[in-house]
Formats: structure tokens, sequence, C-alpha cells
């Protein structure tokens, strides 16, 4: 019997080999589409699930509450770790602490006298105590790495680090110079992270060493820097927020001399890290899952597309199969039979619709990996979740795709049948077939206008004005400790005309790079209710960035004390106007008390997600991280090695590395880009989904039609009339679409904006921009077989009449 349905349906595939081909070629894109999307998302979702206690592993974050602010911090302030360590009766397991940096200058050291080989590591680096591997699940390799992480001046390097620095092999007991202040012994070489962790360390530092390589002062709790994280591990059964409130209330006990405003710990669970995209991680990415959830409604979408046009061309094709109906309800076919038999078929064309899905997966991941920059791979058969996602969706799709047409198809009376009395008007019902028609371009013109509205949100962060220059404007990140030769270098450095300025500063007016500080205002004994953003800067940071001032003056040399305020902080501080604010006084942390001198117009320190911060701009040399540097773009090339030239007299031991500072504001809306990119190209494939079968049923619709059209031409009919005939009733279609689709992409999109803080408004235009794409794409999908229709000689199609 199974034999019989198979040869069945396959003989009925050969037969109708167009009608075959349009139905593998929509549901091979839309299963394709899936595969990738699901391969997307088990990737994201898979992030530091591997660790063993990933349930039981918490980031200690800080909430300081200012006033109706609640401001949250990811650091921790440095004296906490040791506090809650000292208590046994919090019941925490055990607690680590991981402090982070974005960067640094290798130095590896020859044990033959050699010059060192220098490299410029620009992947995460941590101080870690040995607790890091108890409380992690990281492999650690043959060699146990943590009897080294407990004494000073260790180093354990990934295996791919250790072969970059020692290529020859043996990286053991070799040592190497970290940002040229301390020097390192390589105790332990351990297997590289997951690709799919927020911890990608490529070495991990001896935590004792933090002593002799930073200047803070860790004994103080007026310090908060997201670079020093704890990690809590819980035992089982123990609730986060209970926890959470027991290690404030114990906290705010010991430190109450030291507070300044109501300060509070939330336990953020580490599955909650690679989501959260105001909080962030030390792998600098994370997604949103509404991102995630909005792909995954994509995929079903799109395999929902291809399904509908499985569905209408199925309907569409019952009449020429009525007469089979009837044959086999004669030979004594049963209604289930029948049933069985064109699932069957609608099967098979799943199955190799899933096969070449499949092998379409293959060739085009590399491209997917390369477009989102993941390391995604695809094995079926050793992946269950691969396995399993592909035979739900092959029984879905066959269930969603062939049931309804298998039923309409075994329901045909056999007399009926038989006398050739079934039309298209009776199959499906026509309301039946216009509904899925207005569900396909319903959400294929909601994919075109939230991809019309990504871009034009995308454009928005290329074009808005910061409140300062970009472009032309190159950064260097200086070694550590370079305050001292600062002033030398910048008489230097303009000694080519192809440098038009230059500026020290501890970064520029946008980057990741944010110190955060209380404050007093005028002589208040009391902080502001509020934290600022600290910017340290030299004299000539507002001529090189051409930030204005509101009022007032910019500081100079001769300033022994000065401060620049922006017009958020005034605001902030309830002062009238920007002149009012000049000669006020404004006391930072506990010692640094200085008048206003000035104030500066906004200008954005962040990406355009965040608002623009309360700002303090004063100089400090021994902050200094950055050298900026405008040039001629005309003369880029002698500009850079002029630039680096300098640069190596200088620092000999450092490696020059700069970045446009255009670049590295685009890279604050990395993710954005690759989310518009996906959404342009899976947008264009439900277009072409959605075409395919509407060339299938304006193809099927001419050829029963044929007379019809012969006899309209015999009376006059010219070719645009014909072509209104076939094309009226799915510009009807079209038309109630875009009415169903503007009001849910205005809902999708709005709800992707409230991300930003600044964000394009929402227009009409690009809701009728994608209607009339939609439509002209339908007209030239549906025109091209009228025409072919219209241009049909009558005679042909009339004369077997």
């Amino acid at each position: 019997m199974i034999k019989m349905y198979f040869l069945t349906a396959l003989r009925s595939l050969m037969r109708n080999k167009s009608y075959s081909l349009l139905n593998i070629a929509g549901l091979t894109l839309g299963i394709t589409c899936s595969i990738l999307l699901f391969l997307v998302i088990k990737y994201e979702l898979s992030y530091d699930t591997f660790h063993s206690k990933a349930d039981r592993i918490y980031r200690l974050t800080t909430v300081y509450n200012a006033g109706d602010e609640a401001q949250h911090h990811i650091g921790t302030r440095f004296p906490i770790p040791e506090l809650l360590r000292s208590n046994d009766n919090l019941g925490m397991e055990k607690t680590t602490i991981v402090y982070g940096e974005e960067s640094a200058q290798i130095n590896v050291i020859s044990d033959k006298g050699d010059a060192p080989k220098r490299f410029l590591e620009d992947k995460p680096i941590a101080f870690v105590e040995p607790y890091y591997f108890d409380i992690f699940g990281f492999e650690t390799g043959e060699t146990d790495p943590r009897p080294g992480l407990a004494e000073p001046n260790n180093v354990v390097l990934t295996q791919s680090t250790a072969d970059k620095y020692f290529p020859e092999g043996g990286a053991v007991g070799k040592m190497i110079r970290f940002n040229n202040i301390v020097t390192l012994k390589v105790t332990a070489v351990i297997p590289d992270p997951p690709s799919n962790s927020d911890f990608p360390f490529t070495m991990l530092i001896s935590y004792p060493t933090i002593k002799n390589y930073t200047k803070f002062d860790m004994t103080t709790y007026n310090m908060l820097t997201s670079n020093f994280q704890l990690y809590v591990l819980l035992p089982e059964g123990v609730s986060p927020e209970a926890k959470s409130a027991e290690i404030s209330a114990f906290v705010n006990r010991h430190r109450e001399k030291d507070r300044r405003g109501k300060e509070s710990y939330e336990l953020q669970p580490l599955n909650d890290l690679h989501f959260n995209t105001d909080l962030g991680n030390f792998g600098q990415r994370t997604i949103a899952k509404e991102i995630i959830w909005s792909m995954a409604l994509v995929g079903i979408f799109l395999v929902m597309v291809a399904c509908i046009n499985f569905i209408n061309l199925a309907t569409a094709q019952a009449v020429k199969r009525a007469k089979e109906v009837g044959v086999r309800k004669v030979l004594g076919s049963s209604k289930n039979q029948l049933v069985l038999q064109f699932i069957g078929e609608t099967f098979l064309i799943t199955l190799l619709a899933t096969f070449c899905s499949v092998i379409l997966t293959e060739l085009s991941l590399p491209y997917l990996n390369s477009l989102l920059e993941l390391e995604i791979s695809f094995s079926i058969f050793s992946d269950p979740a691969i396995l399993l996602f592909l035979v739900v969706e092959v029984l879905l799709v066959t269930l969603f795709a062939g049931l309804y047409p298998a039923i309409i198809l075994s329901n045909f009376q056999p007399i009926a049948a038989l006398k050739s009395r079934i039309n298209t008007q009776q199959v499906a019902g026509l309301p039946i077939r216009q509904a899925l028609v207005v569900l396909q371009f319903t959400i294929c013109q909601v994919l075109i206008i939230c991809t019309i509205l990504v871009n034009e949100q995308m454009d928005y962060f290329r074009s808005k004005p910061l409140g300062f220059t970009k472009e032309a404007i190159v950064t260097v990140l200086l070694p550590n400790q370079a305050g001292k030769k600062i002033q030398p270098l910048y008489e230097k450095f303009l000694t080519n005309p192809a440098v038009l300025g230059v500026s020290f500063s501890g970064a520029p007016p946008s980057s990741n790079f944010t110190w955060g500080s209380n404050f007093a205002y005028n002589n208040s004994s009391e902080d502001a209710t509020f934290e600022a953003n600290l910017k340290f800067a030299d004299e000539h940071y507002l001529k090189l960035y051409d930030i204005k001032l509101a009022a007032g003056r910019a500081y100079s040399n001769s300033d022994s004390l000065a401060v620049l305020i922006n017009e958020t902080m005034r605001r902030r501080l309830g002062i009238e106007s920007p002149a009012a604010a000049i000669g006020k006084t404004i006391r930072v942390g506990r010692d640094y008390k200085a008048p206003i001198v000035g104030v500066v117009e906004d200008f954005h320190q962040n990406s355009l997600h965040a608002p623009i911060d309360p700002t303090i701009m004063f100089t400090g040399p021994d902050e200094y991280l950055f050298m900026n540097a405008k040039i001629d773009m005309s003369q880029k090339q002698e500009a850079i090695e002029h630039l680096e030239k300098v640069w190596n007299m200088a620092y000999p031991d450092d490696v020059f590395s700069y970045e446009f500072l255009d670049e590295t504001i685009a890279n604050f809306y990395q993710e954005e880009a690759r989310q518009s990119k996906l959404f342009k190209i899976f947008s264009f494939i439900a277009i072409f989904i959605g075409c395919l079968g509407l060339y299938g049923l304006v193809a099927f619709m001419a050829a029963q039609r044929t007379k019809e059209v012969g006899i309209r031409k015999v009376l006059g009919a010219s070719i645009f009339n014909i072509a209104i005939l076939f094309s009226k009733e799915f510009i009807k279609l079209v038309a109630i679409a875009f009415v169903l689709a503007a009001p849910i992409a205005y809902y999708i999109i709005s709800l992707w904006l409230q991300d930003f803080t600044y964000r394009v408004s929402i227009e009409y235009w690009p809701f009728v921009l994608a209607g009339l794409a939609t439509l002209f794409i339908a007209l030239l999908t549906m025109g091209a077989k009228a025409v072919q229709a219209a241009l049909a000689n009558p005679v042909i199609s009339l004369k077997s009449e």
C-alpha cells in the first residue's frame, strides 16, 4: 500500500513538473531561512550554558539610587568582595573577582637575548583568582592553572594565544611583559574558551598581580568601575532576590560613613549577561531577547508564506485531478485513503525541499557567519536538536500545507468529477484562496515596512549631528603611565602639515571609555543626588573636536584649577542660564574643587541608545589614555606615517595602532547593522516566494481561461484589457494586505525603536513605499504571464471548441 502511494505521488509530481518545481522552490527557500534562523537562535541561547553550575552563578551589580533615578552598574566597589567573604553567615558557596581589560600591549621576552616580539592583543584579558575555575566550567587542560593564579606575576594563556606568542611551543615557563608595566611568567596553557562565552579571555593573569599594575586605590568605596566585577555561586535552592537584599543590608551597615546615597546590590543571573543590552558583558556583545524572538517570528512567517503558496497552487491544480479522484472513488477508494495519498505527495515534496534546504544551508552558512561574525556550525547527525527541528518542521509543513488541499480533493463527488462539472471557483472556495493570498502579502509587506524603517534608523545613526566633529580624526590608545611624555609629543606630532591638530584626553567625545563620579555643587557639603560623567581632556580638545561653548571660556595651561560643564549638567543643577553657571564651584570626589569657567553645548558621549550624561570636563595628564589627531585626508598616508614615526621614537616598546573615530562610532551599531542586512535578505526572500506562488496562480488561471481569452480577443479586447482581467483580483488583494500590514508593522517597529533614546519618527512614506513596491512587484509577476496569455493566437485556443 505504502509503495503504491509513493509511486502514485511520484508520477503525479513528474506529470506536473512546473507545479512541483514552484512548490519545491518556495518550500526550499522558506525551510532554508527557518533552518538558518534556528541555528542563529540556538547559538545565541547557548551562551554560557556549558557551565555545569550555570543556574547558580550570578554577577553582583550595583544600584545607586539618586533621588528618583536608579543607576545600574555592573561594577563592584573594591573592598566589597573581602567584606562579603568575612561573613560566613551570608551563605554564599563561593565568590570570585574578575578584573577585565579590553586590550593590551604584550611584549614576548626572548630567552636568547633577542629583541622582544611585540603584539597588540585586541581581545579581552582578565585578572582572576583560582576560584574562577571553581565557579565557571571552563576546561583547564592537562595542567591545573589554579596554583599559578594564587601567586603574583603569573599568567595562564589560552592555546591559540600561546601558539601565537610561542610558535615553537613550550610556552610554560616563558616570560611576557604586560602593558610594559609587569613581567609575567606563563604557568599553564588552557584550551580556548568556547565561542559562545561572554568571558572570551585570551589570557588570565593572577589576581595578586593587580597590586603592582593598577594605580587605583583599592581600599576605598569611592571608586566604581565596570572592569572590577564580582561573581557569586549560590547554594542550591537559595533565592537570589532574598540574597540580594541580605547583601545590601550587610554592606550598607559596614560602610555607613562612606555612603553618598542609597546604594543597593542585585544578583544578575549568568544566563542574563548575554541578553541584557543595558549592562553588557566582557565579550562586548549582547543581543536582546526581543530580537531573538523576532528572528523566530520571521522564520515562521517565511515558512508560512511558502506553505500558503503550496495551498494555493494545490487547490488551483485540483481541477486537473478531479477525474482522477472520481475514478479512484468509483473503484472503491475511501476518503481517508485519498487524504493519505495527497498528504503523501505533500510529504514527498516537503522531503525533497528539506533535502535541498540542507544543501543550501551548508552553502550559505559561511556567508551568514561572516555577516553576523559568529561561529555557527551545522551538523544534522551530531546535533540531535537540529535533527529534531528538521523532523518536526517536515511534519508540521506537511500537515499545514497538505491537509487542507487533501481534504478538498477527497471531498469531490465522483459523478461531478467524471462529468467535468468542477471548476476553480468551486475548489476551496474563492474567499479561502483570497484570504491566503492576503495573508501571504500581509507578511511580505510587514517585512518590507520594517526593513525600510530599520534602514532609516541606521541612516539616522550615520547622519545625526553628535555635537562634535568625528570625520578625519585618528585616535591612538596611549601606553600606560605616558603622562610625562605628552607635552613634548604634542609639538612633534604637529611638525608635519598633514597633521592639522592634536589633543590628549581620557577618551574621545563618544567612546566606551567612561568614568562616573560623585560631586558636590557650589560649596555644598553634600554630594549631588546624581553622578556625573568625567571627561579628562587638554586645552586643545574643544578646538580639535569643534565642541561649542554656550558661555564662558575653555580652560588653558595657565589654569591650575578649572572645570567645564555641559548643558545637561547645567539643567540638572537647576541653573537658569549658561552664563549663570560661570564662577560656581564643583567638587569632584573628596579633594578636587575648582570653579566653572565655561559651559559647553551638549555632545553625545555614548551611542544613541543612551541619553546625554551630565558631564564635567577638566585636565588630568595622568588620566589621558588617548592621543587624538585631526589629519588632512588628502594626505592620509603621509599623516599616518608621520604619527607612527613620532610614536615609535617616544614609545619604542609599544605597538602603534590607530582607529578613525567615525569608524569607532559606527561600531556602536554593529548589531543593528547586521539586523538591517538580515531583514533586507529575508524581506527579499519573502517577496520572491510570494511571487513564485503568484506566478503559478496566474499561469494556472491563464491555462483554465484559454478559451475565454480567445473569445475576448476575437471580440476586440486589447492586450491591456486581458492583462487587467488577470490582475484586478490580485491588485485588490494586495491593497487589502497593505491595510492589514500597516498597523502590524507600526506596532513592531515602535517596539524596536523604544530601545533608542534618539530615534527617527515613524512617518507615512515608508508605508506607502512598501505598498507601492509590493504592488509593482506583484503586477510585474502577474503581467508577464498575463501578457503571454493575451498574445496567444485565439484561433488555436478556439478551434478545439
